[in-house]
């Protein structure tokens, strides 16, 4: 069965599969393997309800437009723009307009639009106790947790690392604040 999704979409469904399967893989094989379901290797990590940019006295938004990095007083998070969130519905509804009209297509792609909707509405937030540097070089920006692990390395949205693509001077902005919250 060939997909109908738009590159996009696909893409952004892959990389929120991949973040969830990187958070809940080892809890669970830690959870089949003993009663203690906390390891060093473990990123107290969780999917919460998107923040407004405006909301947040400090946010960077990538310069494709895709993703908000936000700053609150306990955690980091990243998620999905307004704008690409719109534009994956745009897409979603276009791709709707374009395939077959039977019953049974109609309500899988109901589903899987809402569905998609659904998933893509939230933010991964990560504790500030959890990172243990945030900085800038190279033109990249980097988010270093307490195991000496890069987060958010290998992310990319339309062939574009997205810790690549933030401006130099939001990057350094960000990177100073969240500073002095670790603190």
């Amino acid at each position: 069965m060939k997909s109908t999704l738009p590159f996009p979409i696909k893409q952004a469904l892959f990389t929120l599969f991949v973040l969830s399967f990187l958070l809940a893989i080892p809890q669970q094989a830690d959870a089949q393997r003993s009663n203690n379901f906390i390891t060093a290797n473990d990123i107290d990590a969780d999917i919460v309800p998107r923040l407004s940019h405006k909301d947040e006295e400090i946010g960077i938004t990538s310069r494709e437009g895709s993703v908000d990095l936000l700053l609150t007083n306990e955690a980091i998070l990243i998620q999905f723009t307004d704008t690409f969130l719109e534009k994956i519905e745009g897409e979603i509804r276009e791709s709707d307009d374009l395939s077959d009209a039977t019953h049974l297509g109609t309500v899988i792609r109901s589903m899987v639009s809402s569905g998609v909707k659904t998933l893509l509405d939230r933010a991964l937030a990560i504790p500030l106790y959890e990172i243990d540097a945030v900085y800038y070089e190279n033109g990249r920006l980097f988010v270093i947790n307490r195991e000496g692990k890069e987060l958010f390395e290998d992310l990319e949205i339309d062939n574009k690392k997205v810790m690549e693509d933030f401006r130099a001077r939001d990057a350094r902005r960000f990177v100073a604040e969240a500073e002095r919250r670790m603190i």
